[in-house]
């Protein structure tokens, strides 16, 4: 991993919530999407989510959450495409669980 990726990892497993503005300053890094996606295909949990601000702007944050049992068998496999389908289907399905 890089360094940028286990800072971002890191920070994400200390309970830690980060949007798309803050990791840009604090990982040093454009594509923020990209840590992410890097992160999932090591098998790590990122969620993605919409939030917004206390200045009223909507935007992304990412969390570490835990991995379904079925992303976890998709991770073993080898099926990385799939897992990652999983856990976006799980966070759709838990965001509109507290609509």
């Amino acid at each position: 991993m890089s360094n940028a990726l286990n800072s971002f990892v890191s920070f994400l497993a200390d309970g830690n919530t980060v949007t798309t503005k803050q990791a840009r300053t604090m990982f040093k890094v454009e594509n923020v999407a990209d840590l992410a996606y890097r992160a999932r295909n090591e098998g790590l949990a990122v969620y993605t989510n919409r939030v917004t601000t206390s200045r009223g702007e909507k935007t992304i944050a990412y969390r570490l959450g835990n991995p379904s049992e079925q992303f976890s068998k998709y991770i073993e496999s080898g099926h990385i495409a799939r897992a990652r389908k999983t856990l976006y289907r799980d966070a759709i399905e838990i965001g509109r669980a507290h609509v």
